[in-house]
């Protein structure tokens, strides 16, 4: 027989023990069995013998003990595992409803209403008789609703009831020249 190794838990104590069938041998059986088992050294027998009606019964039984040495752990090489983390995350809220604002530009701080007349002058330029050299003054036609701007850099006319002079590009995009005078609203 081959003695087991049996792997256990450090520091367990394992035994094992195997048994072979038992035979039935006669009486004169006995001695030659005896002898058999005496000349194989190889592992211990337990031979019992019993006389009964002139039988004899032979039974051998091996037991092998193994003892395990505990095994040194390192734990400074041993990390246990994270556990994975999952994140949630909320959306941000809504924007808040969007409104129709609308716009209006401001009321012009000043504004006259009288005749316009044109002049040889420079295109997109007006005179005027007090409004600030480099202001844009918006002109509008009251007869047809039409409009522009030009920027005053003269003075003038020195007419009574005229109150603005427009060169005459200008003054064709509101009217034709050959009508001469119109009335108009100015505001700056």
């Amino acid at each position: 027989m081959v003695p087991l190794l049996l792997l256990s838990s450090p520091g367990h104590v394992l035994s094992r023990t195997t048994s072979t069938p038992t035979r039935h041998v006669r009486a004169g059986e006995v001695a030659r069995h005896s002898r058999a088992s005496a000349s194989s050294a190889v592992t211990p027998w337990t031979t019992r013998i019993a006389l009964a009606d002139d039988i004899v019964h032979v039974a051998a039984t091996t037991t092998t003990t193994t003892t395990l040495a505990p095994v040194p752990v390192i734990a400074a090489s041993y990390s246990p595992p994270t556990p994975a983390t999952t994140t949630t995350t909320t959306p941000p809220p809504p924007p808040p409803p969007t409104t129709m604002t609308t716009t209006t530009e401001p009321a012009p701080a000043n504004e006259e209403t009288g005749d316009a007349s044109w002049y040889q002058a420079a295109p997109g330029t007006c005179a005027s008789p007090d409004i600030a050299f480099g202001t844009v003054v918006a002109v509008t036609d009251l007869a047809t609703g039409s409009s522009t701007t030009c920027t005053v850099n003269d003075r003038g006319p020195y007419v009574g009831g005229r109150i603005i002079d427009l060169s005459e590009q200008t003054f064709s995009q509101l009217a034709d020249p050959s009508s001469g005078v119109i009335e108009v609203r100015i505001s700056w």
